[in-house]
């Protein structure tokens, strides 16, 4: 009997075991990571990474491209403006602004939501109604980013996604205009003759460059390639933490405005309220006693604009002083200097400027026949603030002012006959 039960206890103790190293064997399996999850840092930025610090801080590892974000970026709101950089013959011309979208960064569980915010439609975050408001303006996923590493530390809690598909795949907001593919027939994009060019990181913006390619049954030039290339510049700046002051529009003066939809008003109906897009001018904090006493004063930050290195050497100073003659305007808000014109940066002076980032104004010259000349801008959609503005001058423009000051003064003026 006794034999019996020390058998009994021996067979259940090993079995016991075999279930102890069953349960174990389970339990470790449990815990291996998931194939593509979140990985170590240093697994996914390698020591082989070139890194450039800025905004984020933008990894290039091979062919790969990560940006790490840090925590306190996380729902801050950035202006994408997205340019056709360089285009193909008969396509326009390289410089011009396609799209500008808000967005904000959110972090998801184990995902990186890249939101579309409107400022449309607005009510103050006090008030009830803003419920209601948020409800119907629910922000739209522009795209969805796996996080693949996240790197801690006393300060920050950054996290790395991977941005290389996001570029250099179709994603309509950042490339081809819809339009433009409705007008030249292009399907789809070609991702073999696609591809990232550079993507660097500044203080307050990122700048990206990527080339895209377009099967397209009716392309605007080279037609037997069926295809349209072009080089699509995005840049992506941080909006400032706290907005500028609005100036609210009046119709009795002519400006540039933009419109809001206010359910946030005493009266129990939606109106649409106007603001300007002005440039952001403040007196320093040394010179407020000179500016109440009507001393003119400089502004802390002067607009400036560059003149585009394509510019022939013959107009340069002409557009120079057409840009300063605008100080006297400034001038009767109380600001000198407000507005000054700069020769662009060589490659030597400054290798990383660029016409198309975002912080700087430029007067581009532009390759078209057209005869004509426009100024568009970027602003915060917020506060109506001023960010950049370029001033597009077409090669024919000299044609227009000539037929101009040729109607309007050969009655009178017999040097407007000659032409220019």
């Amino acid at each position: 009997m006794t034999l019996l039960v020390f058998a009994a206890t021996i067979t259940t103790s090993c079995g016991s075991q075999k279930s102890s190293k069953k349960s174990a064997t389970a339990g470790a399996e449990k815990k291996k990571p998931k194939k593509g999850g979140i990985q170590p840092y240093t697994k996914v930025i390698t020591k082989d990474a070139k890194s450039d610090e800025g905004l984020f801080t933008v990894h290039q590892v091979e062919d790969k491209y990560f940006y790490e974000i840090p925590d306190s970026l996380f729902n801050r709101e950035m202006l994408m403006v997205t340019r056709i950089a360089k285009t193909a013959s008969g396509l326009g011309f390289g410089g011009g602004k396609q799209n500008t979208e808000t967005l904000r960064w959110q972090r998801k569980n184990d995902n990186v939501l890249l939101r579309v915010v409107s400022h449309q439609v607005v009510a103050a975050d006090s008030l009830p109604v803003s419920m209601a408001v948020e409800n119907s303006n629910f922000e739209p996923i522009l795209y969805s980013f796996p996080i693949q590493a996240i790197k801690k530390d006393s300060i920050n809690n950054n996290v790395v996604i991977d941005v290389t598909d996001f570029f250099s795949k179709d994603v309509p907001s950042i490339g081809f205009p819809k339009r433009s593919r409705t007008r030249y027939k292009a399907t789809r994009l070609d991702e073999k003759r696609s591809y990232i060019d550079t993507l660097r990181s500044y203080p307050l913006n990122i700048e990206s460059r990527h080339v895209k390619t377009y099967l397209a049954s009716s392309p605007p030039s080279n037609s037997s390639t069926g295809s349209i290339s072009l080089e699509m510049s995005n840049s992506m700046i941080l909006l400032p933490k706290e907005p500028m002051k609005r100036r609210y529009f009046d119709q009795r003066v002519g400006w540039f405005a933009r419109g809001q939809q206010d359910y946030g008003l005493d009266a129990q109906e939606t109106k649409t309220v106007r603001y300007l897009d002005r440039w952001r001018l403040e007196v320093k904090d040394e010179d407020i006693a000179k500016f109440k006493a009507g001393e003119l004063v400089e502004p802390k930050k002067q607009i400036v604009y560059y003149i585009d290195p394509a510019t022939p050497q013959q107009w340069r100073k002409y557009i120079k002083q057409g840009i300063e003659d605008w100080q006297v305007a400034f001038e009767a808000a109380g600001f000198k200097n407000a507005i000054i014109a700069a020769d662009a940066p060589t490659k030597e002076e400054d290798p990383d400027w660029s016409p198309e980032d975002v912080r700087y104004s430029v007067v581009r010259y532009l390759a078209s026949p057209i005869p004509n000349a426009n100024g568009p801008h970027v602003s915060d959609p917020r506060s109506g603030e001023i960010l950049e503005s370029d001033i597009n001058w077409y090669h024919n423009v000299m044609t227009l002012l000539r037929n101009w000051f040729f109607v309007q003064t050969a009655a009178i003026n017999r040097c407007s006959i000659n032409r220019i």
